[in-house]
């Protein structure tokens, strides 16, 4: 769970992105925020882990403050997919990118590289698993950068516009991810002009942005 409580945010003083935001995103619910560029959605999302701080109000991950919490604390929790996924890919393989973090603090056990191989399969993407990421398709991108967050079996994920500039069967297999992870339990908010992207399921509840304040539909 994510709690917004009387949020505000600006990048300048005399400029609110963000006002009086109160609202609960609940695991188990897929949320999808439409609205104009530059209404905040965006901001809306950082600020829901931890990327930008408030101006004023308070944001609570699980009950307790997110600005309270470590980087790896909040990351336990709340994973945050980017439009652009290279900002979120710095191994020099596929392989290394899923496993650097366990190397790194010892704890690369037979369990995790079991996962690995699930994620590369799951993500069609076992036959790059030697290949440089930055030099791959966007979509392909874009689906390791998803597989990293999963990695960290977090249960809410923010996606902002998952579909940019990816081809249909990428498309595809991140809509069928997004609906299956939330009707594991899981909780999503998706931000996303893609009048194309077709997310349904029972426990969707559809968001609006509009002059800095948020809206149900």
């Amino acid at each position: 769970m994510i709690e917004l409580i009387d949020v505000s945010f600006a990048y300048n003083k005399n400029n609110l992105v963000l006002k009086n935001i109160t609202y609960t995103f609940n695991e188990g619910v897929l949320y999808v925020l439409s609205g104009k560029n530059g209404s905040g959605k965006t901001t809306l999302g950082k600020l829901m882990c931890g990327l930008v701080k408030t101006r004023q109000g308070v944001v609570k991950v699980r009950g307790k403050d997110i600005y309270k919490m470590t980087v790896g604390e909040i990351s336990e929790h709340v994973g945050y997919l980017y439009q652009n996924p290279d900002l979120q890919l710095f191994a020099p393989t596929v392989y290394e990118e899923l496993v650097f973090p366990y190397e790194l603090n010892g704890k690369l056990t037979d369990e995790i590289k079991e996962k690995v191989e699930k994620l590369l399969k799951d993500f069609k993407l076992d036959d790059k698993r030697k290949s440089f990421p930055l030099l791959m398709s966007l979509g392909e991108r874009q689906r390791l950068a998803l597989a990293t967050i999963m990695m960290r079996d977090q249960r809410f994920i923010i996606f902002d516009e998952p579909t940019a500039s990816i081809d249909a069967e990428c498309k595809r297999m991140i809509q069928e991810f997004i609906q299956a992870f939330v009707e594991n339990g899981g909780g999503a908010l998706v931000i996303s002009h893609d009048e194309d992207f077709d997310l349904n399921g029972a426990n969707i509840k559809s968001l609006r942005m509009e002059g800095g304040v948020l809206y149900e539909k």
